[in-house]
């Protein structure tokens, strides 16, 4: 059984500048740190990508792999609590283009 431990910090939104930005989607990042396996992996990032317009309490989410990590990771796991951690900001207001919106939330992943 593999448990992992991922801290997010922050998320910003619509990041549209950077080079990876696309013209369908607004893009987002997440920072997070993971742990897996006793090891922390500090300093990671996501984009997070929402179709242009949608309504982000309930559109469909695309979530990238974390940025400078290749060690094991449940992706699914992963992407479902970068979701939550996503929508969470976007009940709390968080629209503006390269709004941040700072908490610190733990989830612990559990896989087999």
């Amino acid at each position: 059984m593999m448990e992992e431990t991922i801290v997010f910090h922050e998320l910003v939104r619509k990041v549209q500048d950077y080079e990876w930005s696309e013209m369908e989607h607004e893009v987002s990042l997440v920072n997070f740190d993971l742990e897996n396996h006793g090891m922390w992996h500090l300093g990671l990032s996501a984009r997070i990508l929402q179709p242009l317009g949608a309504c982000c309490s309930i559109a469909p989410l695309e979530i990238s792999h974390p940025t400078n990590y290749d060690g094991m990771l449940d992706f699914e796991a992963f992407r479902e609590a970068a979701t939550d951690y996503y929508r969470a900001a976007c009940r709390e207001g968080v629209s503006g283009e390269h709004e941040s919106w700072r908490r610190e939330v733990a989830y612990r992943l559990h896989s087999e």
